[in-house]
């Protein structure tokens, strides 16, 4: 029987059956149609990974995007590893979704995790496990691979190697990066601006800017750094192993499709909330 890394988040971050998992994406479908891009953005994407009620259809839209690609390999950089945590890898045979499992590079994951010595991933975590019935759904045929960096220039060094042995066995493949932006207010003891609409505008226009801005820019190592001192994001080695990826494909610059906030969704009156963007390369 083969190995299947099963569900571990409960039901209310992602749906639980095939017919509300197929409602909610096409719902996200209906209202994200302005977002599409022409197709020269084809190398990947940078995705959220709150619950789908928050922050899906920026998910959702990111992947509709590189949709037209078809590729034969979807690679997942997630996060949640500080620095100095070695990177993670699922060595599991398929990874289960409402929508069908979907198999893993499983071959691929163990050389990796052997000769890059990544250690194995068997940990509930949200970063890879909130996008898989996304990539099921998006990207049906595709295998997966499923690595998690730590928020290091670490990250910057192990993405390009990845990509080169992806290259050995795949022709045709893309990234996403799994990140959610600047975590503010007293539920997350972040409060440099203090709570209300001064809080917001600044984590808007200045924090969580910041990190779109050098995203978009393909700024890896300033990225890391940038997020490492203003706490502008939970995942960012995963954000950085994606544009070292798309730079060595030839990537020029990212755009963002979409940005918003958690209290954009449902304001918490005790003034916390977290940050949004999907981005593609």
């Amino acid at each position: 029987m083969k190995k299947v890394r099963r569900r571990q988040l409960p039901a209310g971050w992602y749906p639980v059956s095939e017919k509300e998992t197929l409602k909610e994406i096409e719902d996200f479908k209906s209202r994200f149609l302005p977002y599409f891009i022409p197709r020269k953005y084809g190398i990947g994407g940078l995705v959220p990974h709150a619950g789908w009620y928050f922050s899906g259809e920026l998910a959702a839209s990111v992947m509709a995007s590189l949709e037209w690609q078809k590729p034969e390999l979807v690679v997942i950089f997630g996060g949640h590893l500080p620095a100095g945590e070695q990177p993670l890898i699922t060595l599991a045979e398929n990874f289960e979704t409402p929508l069908g499992n979907i198999e893993n590079a499983s071959g691929l994951a163990a050389e990796l995790s052997k000769e890059l010595e990544f250690g194995e991933d068997i940990f509930p975590d949200n970063t890879v496990e909130i996008q898989l019935p996304l990539v099921k759904y998006f990207f049906p045929r595709a295998k997966l691979l499923a690595v998690r960096l730590p928020a290091s220039l670490a990250a910057l060094r192990s993405s390009p190697l990845i990509l080169e042995k992806i290259k050995k066995t795949f022709s045709k493949y893309l990234f996403l990066a799994s990140t959610d932006l600047t975590h503010y207010g007293p539920n997350y003891d972040f409060t440099p601006r203090g709570t209300g609409k001064k809080a917001l505008e600044w984590v808007k226009e200045v924090n969580d800017k910041g990190f779109i801005d050098l995203a978009a820019g393909l700024k890896g190592k300033e990225l890391i750094e940038y997020a490492d001192s203003f706490g502008s994001a939970c995942s960012a080695g995963a954000a950085a192993g994606l544009i070292a990826t798309a730079k060595q494909l030839g990537a020029v610059s990212g755009k963002l499709l979409t940005y918003r906030t958690s209290y954009d969704v449902m304001p918490d009156p005790g003034g916390s909330f977290v940050g949004y963007a999907g981005i593609v390369y």
